[in-house]
């Protein structure tokens, strides 16, 4: 499983990471509580507060040893929990035994070394629980600083007390004012919409601002983050925090020129943001692009070009250039400049510069100095394809295509009048995402009434209507991020291909996940998005050691592309081993500052079905999530933007109802958050791994690597009849293997196979299966089979059970039925048999028929559509069951 500080530990929040909280998870991930912390593991709620109390004490400044015994009387502190006797905290505490017994467990029993240390222990977990106004020893000389550890470890305590917030912050307060010895407060910083990195960034600038005010970070939250101070700014942040998100979206776009400029078959597009973040740098990757172009050049595919845009203006039009001396393109020189001006021409049409097609040529005929009769010829040709092949005679040299594309860069760069500024939708944008603890006006009725009165072809389909408006450019997106809508929904119609509408910090959220993951060069599918969540009240040093978690993971590929997980590890030991891949698995992030309280990471299969890509996704999720080292919730879902609350521990957004009978309604709680009550009749996370990983464990031993995912999702639809598992895994192995070892399958797939019956059909499956194996015990051990060790003739006196069901007269009744099909089969045996049978294989024969008689009546309530329906499943499900039988007599011989 994934380990999230795979390092020796550094200090003791790193090893409390590292050592004591995957030991917490261990050891009561599954304690149910109840009350007012109903709903969260008692794993949970230490781990919560041990990170309170790690972080409260770097805050207070208390020397690295002591640490050390608060974080270890606030592992332990509800003893009364941990114990089945049902002793109070006291009683418990004043146990040596006891006490050191919960130590160890939790991992934290080096801290505590001499008699002094379990002395203040026990005084910290006594005080914590009220039990101390009864404690003689408060009347003795104890450490001065005493007061304020325990109220750093009630505190804790009720940091995740389930009563209203307004009330637990304000007990959370009063003890924090007692820890740090001044005044303290807490402000809860939320958003109220996820756009992925975006956001990420801006809470980031968030926290640097408010830094720079004494206020520090104590917690984080799926929603936002909560600061500790005496006190928050009066005065508006809202345009502070803007220049500094500003400032993080212009260094990741710095970063990412390269991404900025494309080169497409109607000229080289360069976007806004690279012009504004480094034009000289912009210049040199148009530059490079126009190199490949040069190199690229093909005589005979110029040729068609220079045929099909000149046969439209016309031969005359092609006679007159000639005369002029506009002779088109015959060299790799002259493609270069020919793809230039077409950049030229682009870039002019911008809408920074803001010209009209026919204004972008003036300018550049303006440039070359052409004469009115070469501008009068060369208006003949179109605009974009046409001229720039027959205007490159005109161009001296290379250097004045740099020359002009310059020019039209420095008429699409923002000037802005000082770097203080920033733009006003950014600051609305601040205003709209960001809530922060101080009065503010609302803004949806104006939102509202915007989106009603704007022109219907001018909504946004993504983001806010009443912010500026843009149409969505596939280059700007994400891998095959859909940005064409259906002129249907127009009114009226239109006949040109319309785009979606967003707005444009929208859309910048959306570009900031195209050049801010490391999607592969070549991604031609969609990926999936899997959202994770810091759990709720995380400390910052979680999320300083998730970060660098993401960061060495993202290291393993050192040409910063996708990283994949090793598959055979994963189906036959259930082990992730990360690997370097070019083209499928995670496209992790590739700054630090793109994770804050969430961090989105696509996930990208290559070229399989939206299912197997939606289980396999899962799947990774799952073990990641739910690894003792990580405990996060997530969101696996089609959409980069999600709700922000999520009352589930897991959510799978898009299940196809092929797959729900496996992964039910794709929202999931930890068994520990249910009560033994709720966990048997509710799909738990856990319970959903299971599955995915009998089903992986099937797959790998059954089918070949090269088939994997065709198996994988044969059998995740198959879960809508469980029971059908048998004949399609029989079905898998004959496909796979010419003359299989029956036997030998068995004994490898039993297990899983078992293990996923039970998960999905609990109760039909105990009885079908102890019927079935106590029938196969029976023909092994009286060898009733056909004349041969063929498939078809170890499964014989089954199919003649069958068939006798299925020729049954509708006069007769089953007692006659079954009393013939004995017979019958004793006569075949008798025949079929060197020697004949007896009297003896006889009652063999019908005590068979007697158990096979109660699968059909007890568990098919004598419905014979019903059984011959399953007829294919229970020959197969026999015929397995046969191996196991055959096994378990060898080994008592």
């Amino acid at each position: 499983m994934p380990s999230l500080l795979n390092r020796q530990a550094k200090s003791i929040d790193e090893r409390y990471f590292a050592e004591i909280r995957p030991k917490l998870y261990e050891n009561h991930g599954k304690h149910y509580q109840y009350g007012s912390r109903k709903g969260k593991t008692l794993a949970e709620h230490l781990d919560s507060a041990c990170q309170f109390v790690l972080t409260v004490t770097k805050m207070a400044k208390v020397d690295e040893e002591k640490r050390g015994k608060i974080l270890s009387a606030t592992a332990v502190h509800d003893l009364n929990k941990l114990d089945e006797t049902g002793r109070n905290v006291k009683q418990l505490a004043r146990n040596r035994e006891f006490l050191t017994e919960q130590l160890e467990k939790a991992c934290v029993i080096d801290l505590v070394k001499t008699e002094e240390d379990f002395e203040l222990v026990r005084r910290l977990i006594e005080r914590h629980s009220g039990h101390s106004a009864s404690d003689g020893m408060r009347f003795l000389p104890e450490d001065e600083n005493i007061e304020k550890w325990s109220a750093m470890l009630i505190g804790a305590d009720l940091f995740d007390l389930g009563i209203s917030e307004s009330e637990r912050i304000r007990k959370v307060e009063n003890e924090l004012t007692v820890a740090l010895g001044r005044v303290s407060n807490l402000f809860k910083v939320t958003i109220s919409e996820d756009r992925g990195y975006l956001t990420s960034l801006l809470l980031g600038a968030c926290e640097d601002v408010l830094t720079k005010y004494n206020l520090t970070p104590l917690a984080i939250f799926p929603d936002g983050e909560l600061f500790e101070g005496k006190s928050f700014p009066e005065h508006d942040l809202t345009p502070e925090i803007a220049q500094i998100w500003q400032q993080k979206i212009n260094r990741v776009f710095g970063g990412n020129i390269e991404q900025l400029v494309k080169a497409t078959t109607s000229g080289i597009k360069i976007d806004d943001k690279a012009i504004n973040q480094d034009l000289e740098e912009t210049l040199i990757q148009v530059q490079a692009l126009l190199e490949k172009k040069k190199a690229s050049y093909k005589a005979d595919k110029l040729s068609q070009d220079i045929n099909k845009h000149g046969g439209k203006a016309g031969e005359e039009a092609i006679l007159q250039a000639k005369n002029l001396s506009l002779i088109p393109v015959s060299n790799d020189e002259e493609f270069a400049i020919s793809e230039g001006l077409k950049a030229i021409y682009v870039s002019y049409g911008k809408k920074g510069a803001g010209l009209t097609p026919e204004q972008s040529w003036q300018k550049i005929y303006d440039y070359l100095n052409l004469s009115p009769e070469k501008r009068e010829v060369l208006k003949l040709f179109d605009a974009l394809y046409g001229r720039c092949l027959f205007a490159v005679k005109a161009v001296n040299n290379f250097e004045e295509i740099l020359t002009m594309l310059k020019d039209s860069f420095e008429m699409r760069k923002k000037v802005e009048s000082s770097t203080s500024q920033v733009s006003e939708e950014m600051i609305k944008a601040v205003a709209k995402i960001l809530n922060l603890p101080q009065k503010r006006t609302w803004q949806g009725q104006q939102e509202l009434n915007a989106y009603i009165e704007a022109n219907p072809r001018k909504r946004c389909s993504l983001g806010n209507t009443s912010m500026e408006i843009q149409e969505l450019i596939s280059r700007e997106m994400p891998p095959e991020t859909k940005v064409q809508s259906f002129s249907n929904r127009l009114p009226g119609g239109i006949s040109a291909e319309p785009k979606r509408q967003g707005d444009s910090i929208s859309a910048l959220a959306y570009q900031l996940m195209a050049v801010g993951a490391n999607f592969p060069n070549s991604a031609k599918q969609e990926p999936l998005y899997l959202h994770f969540a810091l759990p709720q009240g995380s400390s910052p040093e979680l999320l300083r050691i998730w970060r660098y978690f993401l960061e060495r993971t993202t290291e393993t590929n050192g040409e910063w592309g996708t990283v994949s997980v090793d598959e055979t590890k994963l189906y036959r030991d259930n082990e992730m081993d990360w690997k370097a891949n070019k083209v499928v698995g995670f496209a992790f992030p590739k700054r630090p500052d793109f994770i804050h309280s969430t961090v989105i990471l696509p996930v990208l299969w290559g070229d399989v079905n939206n299912s197997v890509a939606l289980l396999k996704s899962l799947r990774l999720a799952l073990e990641i999530s739910l690894a003792v080292d990580f405990g996060f919730p997530f969101i696996l879902s089609n959409n980069l933007e999600i709700e922000t609350t999520n009352n589930y521990f897991a959510r799978v957004e898009g299940i196809p109802s092929s797959l729900q009978p496996l992964l039910s309604s794709g929202e999931y709680q930890r068994e520990g958050h249910l009560s033994e009550t709720e966990r048997k009749i509710n799909d738990t996370a856990e319970k959903i791994l299971t599955r995915l990983r009998c089903l992986g464990e099937i797959v790998f031993i059954i089918s070949s690597p090269k088939k994997w995912n065709d198996c994988l999702y044969e059998l995740a639809c198959t879960a809508k009849k469980p029971l059908d598992y048998y004949f399609v895994i029989l079905r898998w192995i004959l496909r796979e293997k010419e003359d299989p070892n029956f036997e030998y399958f068995w004994g490898k797939i039993c297990q899983p196979l078992f293990t996923l019956l039970d998960s999905l059909m609990p109760n039909e499956h105990q009885l079908l299966t102890q019927y079935l194996k106590e029938a196969a015990h029976l023909a092994e051990v009286g060898k009733l089979r056909g004349s041969s060790f063929k498939r078809t003739s170890q499964v014989e006196p089954f199919a003649e059970f069958l068939k006798a069901i299925r020729s049954r007269k509708s006069h007769l009744d089953w007692d006659v039925v079954f009393a013939s099909l004995t017979q019958e089969y004793h006569n075949r045996l008798d025949r079929i048999r060197e020697h004949g049978v007896g009297a003896n294989k006889y009652e063999q024969i019908k005590e068979y028929y007697q158990v096979l008689r109660k699968i059909f009546e007890e568990i098919y309530q004598c419905r014979p559509e019903k059984i011959l329906s399953d007829k294919k499943t229970l020959e197969s499900a026999y015929l397995f069951f046969l191996q196991e039988a055959r096994q378990e007599l060898k080994q008592k011989d």
